[in-house]
Order: C-alpha cells, then structure tokens, then sequence
C-alpha cells in the first residue's frame, strides 16, 4: 500500500482524523502533532443514547483537563461544552433512543479553537448498523 503525506494544519481536520483512526493512525497523528502548538486528546464513549446523551459533555470535559487541552477556567470550559453538545446533536439527532452508539472523539486545540469530533456506530438491533460522524468547532475565549 502506498504511504500518504497528510498535512496536520487546521483543528477539524485534526479531531476528525484523531476520532477516524485506528490504533495505529492515532500514534502517527500524535507523533505528527508532537511539535506543534496543537493539543490533541481521544476518548470513546459507549452505551444507550439516553445514558450517553447525560454523560457525555462530562466525558469531554473529564478528557479535556486530564490532558491539558484547556485551562480549567469557565470561558473555556464553556466553548467545550457548546462544541460538545453541537458535536453529540450532529451524530445522534435521529438515532431511537434506545439505540446503542459506540463512538470515538477526537478534540483538537491551538488554545483560542477547540474542534471536537465524533465518529463511530449505532444500532438499534444488531444488524442495522450506522456509521455516523460530527465535527463541531468553537471559540474558547474572548480574551
């Protein structure tokens, strides 16, 4: 297979790459990052969508300051709430609530952006499997 140069420079694509690799992707997307202002953190989030629509702002936060992707300060922690629950809107807006989503998140920041993105599956019964994806980018300050 041939080897593709990706160039890492704006923060949706980022997250969204972050949220679409694999194990092994995710290791070049970081090792690509290492020297640039750019702060990247993933997580995954599994469950019903009612259980996941009421913990998944938290999730992001949780991930966010445990990785030093933003300051713990209000107006950040503000723009990643506004592009988190933006972000969970775009995959899950017609998924049945008793549907099942697994899905990776990808968060991207340059300290004045942050992108959160999302990508995986939902089911409601196990063959009718949906692959679904969202990117949502916010400001995080006025300063």
């Amino acid at each position: 297979m041939e080897t593709i140069e990706v160039k890492l420079s704006r923060l949706g694509k980022i997250a969204m790459l972050a949220a679409l690799s694999d194990d092994e992707e995710e290791i070049i997307i970081k090792e690509k990052l290492k020297n640039s202002n750019i702060k990247l953190a993933i997580t995954v989030v599994a469950g019903l969508v009612s259980s996941v629509k009421e913990n998944f702002v938290k999730s992001v936060i949780g991930c966010v300051l445990q990785n030093n992707i933003v300051k713990k300060d209000p107006i950040e922690i503000h723009g990643v709430v506004h592009a988190s629950l933006d972000a969970l809107t775009g995959v899950i807006h017609q998924v049945p609530v008793d549907a099942s989503i697994k899905m990776k998140i990808g968060i991207a920041s340059d300290g004045k952006w942050i992108a959160v993105s999302i990508y995986g599956d939902s089911a409601f019964y196990p063959l009718t499997n949906h692959e679904r994806g969202s990117l949502s980018i916010m400001h995080l300050s006025s300063r």
